[in-house]
């Protein structure tokens, strides 16, 4: 059990870090394709970058923590055919991960407008404005972070029901 739940969860992260990497590299294409001048990536691309992969591996260490506590149960419950369970569960669970990123995304640009004004990121990253990038990168950071709790108790939704037996 413990071989097969280690190769499990390793698989699972790889692919779930992989999967909101392209995520990611599809859902900011405009601007990296606008960051590279002479060669060179831009710094502000860099920290808008960079505060996408942060956000990303918070979700994702959450995600294979709780997945973890739910191998150990799906183990436990003695179903038929545990992998399969396992599989769906963490199909579903990095589908949620992605999901919930995309969403705090774009409330932080829509928030964004408060503190920053109606800017567009193309422009800013033509103009390498970091300082942009930093205040949008915080506070997706912070938005992903504060509400760490609240997907944790969505992904707990998905726990299989244990019957303790009570005896008289």
């Amino acid at each position: 059990m413990d071989i097969t739940k280690t190769i499990t969860l390793t698989s699972v992260g790889i692919v779930a870090f992989a999967i909101s990497l392209t995520a990611t590299q599809l859902l900011i294409r405009k601007e990296k394709s606008k960051s590279e001048s002479e060669g060179k990536i831009l710094l502000a691309y860099g920290i808008l970058f960079s505060s996408w992969v942060i956000s990303f591996s918070f979700l994702n260490f959450k995600t294979l923590s709780i997945l973890n506590e739910f191998v150990d149960t799906i183990y436990k419950v003695n179903t038929v055919n545990p992998l399969i369970e396992i599989a769906k569960t963490s199909v579903l669970f990095i589908g949620l991960t992605n999901t919930w990123l995309f969403l705090w995304y774009y409330i932080t640009k829509a928030l964004s407008v408060i503190f920053t004004g109606n800017r567009n990121d193309v422009n800013e990253i033509e103009g390498n404005n970091y300082v942009y990038f930093i205040l949008k990168g915080i506070v997706f950071i912070g938005f992903v972070y504060s509400l760490m709790p609240v997907f944790e108790g969505i992904l707990r939704t998905f726990f299989p029901n244990i019957e303790i037996p009570f005896y008289r």
